[in-house]
């Protein structure tokens, strides 16, 4: 092969990659930050909640259909576990949920996990799946309590006061070892007082 059927060749290769790349560059997907723990809060333009605010307590009801009004616990301290059956990550939580549990019984905390969905179906098949039957499972049949209360991210654990008043958040599934993190179960319950 001369020269000049080299060049010949090799120039519409060049260029048909320099093209190429200058395409894939314009199209491609660039490198998109993931938001951080403060931005996580203005998650779909909704604010979450903030420590010191006061909101209305819902009446909730459990999956037999039982109302439970929230502002009406006889504990003046509520921890609330907000997630939802379609959350990729929130059965990561469930063990800690029943040492939640177990925790709250013996410091007089009240404890309920919160279903902030629209799917009562799907609720009852996570409950089944997960044999969850015997922890304080609630959902609103209206669906508002997600809005109502400015859950923005799943899973969201809020401390109330018993007037509603926002003891403390925190946001997103625990790394959780039974085993050894009973140091995380605390700290839900160092706001709460004794």
């Amino acid at each position: 092969m001369t020269a000049k059927g080299l060049m010949a060749f090799i120039f519409p290769v060049a260029v048909f990659l320099t093209v190429g790349g200058v395409v894939y560059l314009a199209f491609s997907p660039r490198h998109v930050e993931q938001p951080s723990q403060q931005s996580q809060d203005k998650i779909a333009g909704i604010e979450g909640l903030n420590e010191g605010e006061r909101v209305k307590l819902p009446t909730l009801t459990t999956v037999g259909g039982q109302t439970v009004p929230l502002d009406q616990a006889k504990e003046r301290t509520i921890i609330c576990a907000f997630f939802s059956p379609s959350c990729a990550g929130c059965n990561k939580d469930i063990e800690f949920w029943r040492d939640l549990k177990e925790e709250s019984n013996k410091r007089a905390v009240a404890f309920y996990i919160i279903d902030v969905g629209d799917d009562t179906e799907a609720l009852k098949k996570f409950i089944s799946a997960y044999k969850l039957e015997t922890l304080p499972i609630l959902f609103d049949p209206t669906h508002r309590v997600g809005p109502d209360l400015r859950i923005n991210f799943v899973p969201t654990y809020v401390l109330f006061a018993k007037d509603g008043q926002v003891l403390h958040r925190f946001d997103g599934v625990r790394n959780y070892d039974r085993a050894s993190n009973r140091g995380q179960v605390n700290e839900f319950f160092k706001y709460a007082g004794d």
